[in-house]
C-alpha cells in the first residue's frame, strides 16, 4: 500500500452547511486502513450516505489482502437509532468488522467520533485523523445542520506531541468499545429493541439532525395491480412467474411488498451485480426490518438470515447450493431474468423449490432469441413499459431523436465471436468528424445537464476532450 496521507483540507473544523463533515468523512473513508466510529444515533438516512463508501473500502481491501479494520459504536439512548440502520450493518458481516451497541439504560450516551488510521502492514508508515464533536449519523447532521466538529491530525513521527495526543484519542475510543454496557450487535438484540423501542414523548426536545420522521412505504399504482396479478397467480395454483416493468418503476420494491403479501419466512433475492444486492436489501429493510438480512458473495456467505441477498456467480456454484436445503427459502427472486439461460442462474432455478419463485425483467426480448419464460411456467404475470409508467406519472416523460449516423459504414467493421471487434470499433468511432457530427446535433438539442453513453473507456476520453475543446 502506497506511503499516502490521508491528505484531508487545511481547517481543523467543520460547522455544517457550505462545510460538510460528509465530504470529508467520504475522502477519509476513502483512505483509511482502520474506521473507528462512535455515535449516539445513526439514522439510515444518513448511513446512506457513508455506507456505500464503507462497503467499497471492504470489498478494495479484500483485492488487497489487507482486510479493512472496522469498529463501529452506537446507543439505544432515547430509542432513536434506526432499526433499519443496524439491519443494514448487521449486513457488513467482513473479517476485522467489529459492530457494538452501548446500552444505555436510560442513562444519557452523547458522544461522536470518527477515527481514521492509515497505515501498513510492517507499520512503516502511521497516519490518522479524529472527528470529534456534535454530528451523529443522520442526514442533517452529516449535510446541512448547524453543527461543530473538531479535526485532529496526527502524522510522522509517532514520538511526537500530536502523535501522544491521537492514541490518547484512541485510547479513550477502546476505552467505551469495550465498556461494560457495550454488547455485540446482533441480529436477536435488533429483534428485541424494535419490540421494546418508544421513542421519547419530548420528542420536541431533541435535536432535527438527530429526530427523523418515521417513513411509511405503500406500493404506487402499478405495483398494485402487479400485487392483484401476483396474488391471483397463485391462487391459480402456479409457483413461478415473470413480471416485467419497465426501468424505474419499482421492481425490487415490488418484490419486497410482494415477499411480505405472502408472508415469506425466508426470502433469496439473486442479482448478478454487487450494487443492485446492496440497493435490494436497503429496500428490503427498510420495509421489512424485523427480518435480518445479509449476503452470499465472493466476501460474505451468510446462511442463517432471514433475507438473504445473494451474486448468482457465487450461489450458482453447485458446492454453495449444497449448503442449503432445497426448500430452505420460501420465496425467491431472481432479478434481471432476462440473463436466466445462464448456467449459473440454471442452477438456481433448478435447484430451489420455494413456495414462489418471481422473475424480473424491463427487458424480456433477447436478442439470442432465449426462451425465458418457459423457466416460468410460462406465466407472464403482469407487463408494463415505459409508456405505461409516463402515463400514470411514475416516470418522466422524454423526447427521443433519432440522428442519422453518416460518419461510419458498419459493415466495415469486422465481425467477431457474436459481436463488432472492439478495437476497430473504437477506432472508428473515436474520429474528429464523427465527434463534430455528434456535437452539432448535441447543440441544436442540448438542455441543461447531458449524459453521454459510449462504446468503452477510450471512446469515453476521446469524446470528453473534443467535446471539451468545442
Amino acid at each position: 500500500m502506497p506511503n499516502t496521507q490521508l491528505n484531508l483540507k487545511e481547517n481543523i473544523l467543520t460547522t455544517g452547511g457550505d462545510d460538510p463533515l460528509l465530504d470529508q468523512l467520504l475522502y477519509a473513508i476513502n483512505h483509511a486502513t482502520e474506521i473507528d466510529i462512535a455515535v449516539s444515533f445513526i439514522q439510515s438516512s444518513g448511513l446512506q450516505l457513508i455506507l456505500p463508501a464503507i462497503q467499497e473500502a471492504i470489498e478494495r481491501s479484500h483485492s488487497n489482502a489487507y482486510p479493512l479494520k472496522l469498529r463501529v459504536l452506537t446507543s439505544d439512548y432515547l430509542g432513536i437509532t434506526d432499526p433499519v440502520a443496524l439491519r443494514a450493518l448487521m449486513a457488513l458481516s467482513a473479517p476485522n468488522v467489529e459492530l457494538r451497541i452501548f446500552e444505555s439504560n436510560n442513562h444519557s450516551f452523547h458522544i461522536k467520533s470518527y477515527i481514521f488510521v492509515r497505515s501498513d502492514k510492517e507499520n512503516t508508515f502511521y497516519h490518522g485523523s479524529a472527528f470529534v464533536g456534535s454530528n451523529n449519523i443522520s442526514r442533517a447532521a452529516l449535510t446541512n445542520a448547524h453543527e461543530w466538529c473538531i479535526r485532529f491530525d496526527h502524522k510522522e513521527p509517532q514520538s511526537s506531541f500530536e502523535a501522544t495526543q491521537f492514541q490518547l484519542i484512541r485510547k479513550e475510543f477502546d476505552k467505551i468499545f469495550s465498556h461494560q454496557n457495550s454488547i455485540d450487535l446482533s441480529d436477536s438484540w435488533i429483534d428485541s429493541y424494535i419490540a421494546r423501542r418508544q421513542l421519547p414523548k419530548a420528542i420536541s426536545l431533541v435535536s432535527d439532525a438527530v429526530k427523523e420522521p418515521e417513513e411509511t412505504y405503500t406500493p404506487n399504482n402499478v405495483q398494485m395491480e402487479a400485487l392483484e396479478a401476483l396474488q391471483k397467480s397463485r391462487s391459480n395454483g402456479y409457483t413461478r412467474g415473470l413480471v416485467v416493468l419497465g426501468t424505474g418503476m419499482g421492481k425490487t420494491w415490488l418484490s419486497a411488498f410482494d415477499a411480505m403479501q405472502l408472508d415469506a419466512k425466508r426470502t433469496l433475492f439473486v442479482a448478478h451485480r454487487e450494487e443492485i444486492l446492496t440497493q435490494a436489501l436497503n429496500t428490503y429493510t427498510k420495509l421489512w426490518p424485523q427480518k435480518s438480512a445479509g449476503y452470499f458473495n465472493s466476501f460474505s456467505k451468510a446462511t442463517d438470515k432471514q433475507m438473504l441477498f445473494a451474486s448468482v456467480q457465487t450461489l450458482g456454484k453447485e458446492h454453495h447450493l449444497a449448503t442449503f436445503d432445497k426448500d430452505h427459502f420460501d420465496y425467491i427472486v431472481i432479478d434481471e431474468f432476462h440473463h436466466a439461460r445462464a448456467q449459473n442462474y440454471l442452477n438456481i432455478l433448478q435447484y430451489f423449490e420455494p413456495k414462489f419463485l418471481l422473475g424480473l425483467t424491463a427487458t424480456p426480448e433477447r436478442t439470442d432469441q432465449a426462451d425465458i419464460l418457459s423457466l416460468c411456467n410460462n406465466n407472464l404475470v403482469f407487463e408494463r413499459n415505459l409508456v405505461h409508467g409516463i402515463n400514470q406519472g411514475i416516470l418522466a416523460p422524454f423526447h427521443y431523436y433519432g440522428i442519422w449516423d453518416d460518419t461510419l459504414d458498419y459493415q466495415e467493421i469486422p465481425w467477431r465471436n457474436g459481436k463488432f471487434d472492439p478495437n476497430a470499433l473504437d477506432a472508428e468511432f473515436a474520429t474528429t468528424r464523427r465527434a463534430q457530427h455528434i456535437f452539432k446535433h448535441w447543440e441544436i438539442h442540448q438542455q441543461s445537464k447531458t449524459l453521454a453513453f459510449c462504446i468503452s473507456v477510450k471512446h469515453c476520453d476521446y469524446m470528453a476532450e473534443q467535446f471539451n475543446k468545442a
